[in-house]
């Protein structure tokens, strides 16, 4: 470790001194007709012999530029651009020491008939609400991939955990050539696209959903756009892998894709057991563009793999994308994927109840199995006929298999008696699934000046039918509790389809006034049909039907609302809105046979209230939300002697107010960010569960409405860049977030108040060094805290802290070094599980062949063999603990190949 540090501290120590030996530039720029400044012109220095950027800044409001630590050894340039004037360029020969102030530099409009000399590029210019990088201003060593390409770009952040932010803000997508084919979240995919395949990275913000401008500027969120160079317009990227290792433990894959202008197709294939798609979710999104059509197929499963839960999975799959463009106003995608999923998943919990007179505690284990087969297909039509038409339609269909196995076993104990009972349950089912969706949507610009129509359609249509059968064994220890024994087979059949139409129109009534327009409908049936059946032991069959254990639910609803808003703008950057949103909702629910339907009718008006800026935005709405019907079902449900729940059908529909609001800012001189926001929402009618627990653990549980729910939250985050040289690169952020849940509780003969806290905050440092050298560093602290209040409760406090840092050495020459390393502690975990963590993996990359193209690594996960999933909580008087099986220590040895090639001048 010393061996890395020390070098960076003589770097550091070095630079201060090595800065004395540089050059400094400054000066103002106007506009030569009416003096006024220039604000946001681009001003860089880069190398006369091959124009690469050495530094830049923006000029100010008042339209003055700083730029210091400029070489003094060779000869620079100085670039200045800004659109709607010329671009001046000025050759430099600066001296040691030497501050060169340019003084008042004058502009003059440029017109449009003028001729235009080409020359250099400008290594950043910016363009309304669109930057633009030159690539080849921004050197990068022999093979790099993207990823390192975007570390040197002004304002972009690539962050330990993969994430890209563009002057503090989220990444939406990454197009190439304009084209959807990264997906919503690519980002870290980059590391596998060559940087030398582009000639401009554009960053703009995401204004495809909100055409007319809506939404306050303070929270769209950026997309990058690759621009390739003309020779990539044909060509064919792909990437093949093979590795095994100890403990069993293999991967392989590979991932393939061909440009042909326009038409972009991609075929993946993959199977590991290492709780991974074989793909990073950016490797998938990067050189298959699978996210095109809209889906979440990495978070729901459609890839397979998860790295989270704690669970232990062999995932096979394989997928065709195609993307394709007819000219620029017709764009398709068409996506298949087919994923089967084996889950192995082990875990233990501990669980203290404490009651007026005594403690109960329950101590259970258990081990599931799953095989989840599943078929994905979806598919994007956008079409835009002209400048004042857009039409986009977007189909889904999923279709799914299941088998799952279970066994648990806990016992309970109180204060009184050594032990209450001990329970032991066996279960197995199979199910299948299949659902359909798709959303359309309508925009027209029409003809008046801020006058247009946008109508949105959706449908969904899903269906699952399942059968498990249950083996359950109750030992009891108590008088009051008698042993149990049954055999059990639960058939579930549940349908829902689900509609939408709404139409928006907007049209300007004045300079300042703006009258907008929302109505729409919406259609709702839900079905839920639970059956089931002891074992008749007579004959085999499981036909003794248990009516207190069965119900046939159904729920249609019916809504329309009608949103008429006022706008109005107070000069050209702030806007106020008024408005009202009236609500009309049927709603029939349908019970067992034997018990009445209930028919219920709501009215409401709720206002609408918004008022934004360039940098902030505030908001308050009102809604109310349903009950679940389970919860209404007026019947009493003893699924154990341990556990019976029963309905309330007089429940009330939750009200809710809301009220939001953030602040964004960006200063481009000092690469400085920072973000606020906040929100609180108060609840009348909350549904909360009623219990009743008694001596021996058995339960009994009733939902009902309480007024004075409170959920609060706020957060900020800072970020600093220090990116004004092609060697090295600093960022650094800090972040905070907390939230408050306040919410009433029954226990017993208690009535009290439960207030849950969340606290996190956040440091990270990142660094790099001519890409050789890379080194990114966290620290997290998280604390829960529940308290509780008209009760006699103990409060519970659970803090945590998560250490990190990442690094990457690109030394000797071919020889990759990775490692990665996180501390856990949890002081306050109860006795029995592990409190603290040490987690390192480590990772050594042997580059060989053409272009580096072929790489040998060797790596190792949880080299300590520590890694662990614990996690405990607090609620209504009892503290709970679980701990998960989680994939330990292992090696692993893989080759991979990456290749293109190019058909393009």
């Amino acid at each position: 470790m010393f061996k890395i540090l020390a070098p960076l501290l003589l770097f550091l120590i070095a630079s201060s001194t090595y800065a004395q030996n540089k050059a400094t530039i400054k000066g103002a720029l106007a506009d030569s007709s009416s003096n006024s400044p220039i604000e946001y012109a681009t001003v860089a220095v880069v190398n006369a012999k091959d124009t690469s950027l050495i530094s830049y800044t923006l000029s100010d409001k008042k339209g003055a530029f700083n730029l210091s630590g400029l070489p003094t050894d060779r000869p620079t340039k100085l670039i200045i651009s800004y659109v709607g004037y010329p671009t001046r360029r000025q050759n430099l020969l600066l001296k040691a020491g030497e501050i060169k102030d340019f003084g008042t530099l004058l502009f003059t409009g440029a017109h449009l008939k003028e001729v235009v000399i080409q020359g250099e590029r400008s290594p950043v210019v910016i363009k309304k609400d669109t930057i633009e990088f030159n690539v080849e201003a921004f050197k990068t060593r022999p093979n790099a991939v993207v990823e390192e390409l975007l570390r040197k770009l002004p304002g972009v952040q690539v962050n330990a955990d993969g994430s890209i932010l563009v002057n503090g803000k989220s990444i939406s997508k990454l197009l190439i050539d304009g084209k959807e084919f990264f997906g919503n979240d690519p980002l870290v995919a980059t590391r596998n696209l060559d940087a030398d395949l582009l000639d401009q990275i554009q960053i703009y913000d995401d204004r495809e959903n909100d055409p007319d401008h809506k939404i306050s500027a303070s929270k769209v969120s950026k997309i990058i756009n690759l621009k390739l160079k003309s020779k990539i317009k044909k060509s064919t990227i792909g990437k093949f892998y093979g590795g095994t290792g100890s403990r069993d433990r293999y991967e392989g894959g590979g991932i393939l894709s061909n440009f042909r202008d326009t038409l972009q197709v991609s075929l993946i294939g993959l199977s590991n057991n290492l709780n991974k798609t074989g793909f990073s979710q950016d490797e998938l999104y990067n050189m298959g563009g699978f996210n095109r059509s809209g889906g979440s197929g990495y978070y729901d499963g459609t890839f397979g793999g998860n790295s989270w839960g704690g669970n232990m999975q062999k995932v096979s799959a394989g997928g065709l994308n195609i993307n394709n463009n007819y000219g620029k106003k017709l764009k398709t995608n068409l996506t298949y994927f087919y994923t089967q999923t084996n889950t192995n998943a082990a875990s233990s919990s501990f669980n203290e109840q404490t009651l007026k007179d005594l403690k109960i505690t329950s101590a259970s284990s258990s081990r599931n199995w799953s095989s989840d087969d599943k078929h994905a297909i979806g598919g994007l039509i956008e079409w835009k006929p002209d400048t004042l038409n857009q039409f986009r339609y977007q189909p889904k269909l999923n279709l799914g298999y299941d088998t799952r196995e279970s066994t648990a076993f806990s016992n309970s104990f109180n204060t009184l008696h050594p032990k209450l009972n001990e329970v032991s349950n066996r279960s197995n089912s199979n199910g299948n699934n299949s659902s359909f969706s798709h959303t359309a949507s309508y925009y027209r610009r029409l003809k008046k000046k801020g006058e247009s129509i946008n109508i949105q359609h959706n449908l969904s249509l899903n269906k699952s039918i399942s059968n498990r059968y249950s083996f359950y064994d109750l030992k009891s220890y108590v008088e009051s509790i008698k042993p149990e024994l049954f055999d059990r087979l639960e058939e579930n059949n549940n349908k829902s389809n689900d509609a939408g139409l709404s139409v928006e129109y907007n049209y300007p009534l004045s300079k300042v006034f703006d009258l907008e327009i929302n109505a729409g409908g919406s259609y709702s049936n839900f079905t839920e049909k639970v059956s089931n059946n002891d074992k008749n032991p007579e004959d085999g069959n499981y036909n003794i039907f248990l009516p207190n254990q069965s119900s046939e639910l159904s729920r249609i609803t019916w809504t329309q609302n009608l949103r008429p808003q006022l706008s109005y703008a107070i000069g050209k950057e702030y806007r106020l809105k008024l408005g009202i949103n009236a609500a009309l909702q049927n709603i029939q629910n349908k019970f067992n046979r034997s018990i009445e339907d209930q028919h219920r009718k709501y009215a409401n008006l709720f206002p609408v209230f918004s008022f934004q800026g360039p940098s902030f935005s505030v908001s308050y709405s009102e809604r109310i939300e349903q009950p679940r019907l389970a919860q209404m079902q007026p019947i009493v449900r003893e699924y154990t002697q341990l556990y019976k729940y029963t309905g309330n059908p007089d429940l009330k529909p939750k009200y809710n107010r809301e009220i939001s609001g953030n602040v964004y800012k960006y200063n481009h001189e000092k690469q400085l960010n920072y973000n606020m926001y906040g929100g609180l929402t108060f609840s009348e009618n909350n549904t909360i569960e009623k219990s009743t627990i008694d001596a021996n653990g058995a339960s009994t549980t009733t939902p009902i409405n309480k007024d004075g729910g409170i959920y609060a939250y706020m957060g900020s985050n800072i970020g600093k860049q220090f990116k004004k040289s092609q060697d090295w690169q600093i960022g650094l952020n800090n972040s905070f977030y907390l939230n408050i849940n306040k919410n009433a509780f029954f226990l017993n003969e208690d009535e009290g108040i439960q207030y849950n806290y969340r606290f996190r905050v956040g440091q990270s440092v990142n660094f790099n060094y001519q890409s050789s050298f890379t080194i990114s560093t966290k620290y997290d602290y998280n604390q829960s805290i529940t308290t509780y209040k008209k009760v006699d409760y103990k409060n519970v406090n659970n803090p945590s802290h998560n250490i990190g840092a990442e690094l990457t050495l690109r030394w000797p020459k071919r020889i990759i070094i990775d490692s990665k390393y996180n501390f856990n502690y949890n002081p306050k975990i109860t006795q029995g599980f592990s409190k603290s963590a040490n987690i390192l993996n480590l990772a050594i990359t042997v580059q060989m062949l053409k272009k580096d193209r072929g790489q040998f690594k060797l790596s190792v996960f949880d080299l300590l063999d520590q890694s662990i999933s614990v996690y405990q909580y607090a609620n209504e008087n009892s503290v709970s603990i679980s701990e998960q099986q989680i994939l330990r220590r292992y090696f692993l040895a893989t080759y991979q190949y990456k290749f293109s090639i190019h058909k393009g001048k």
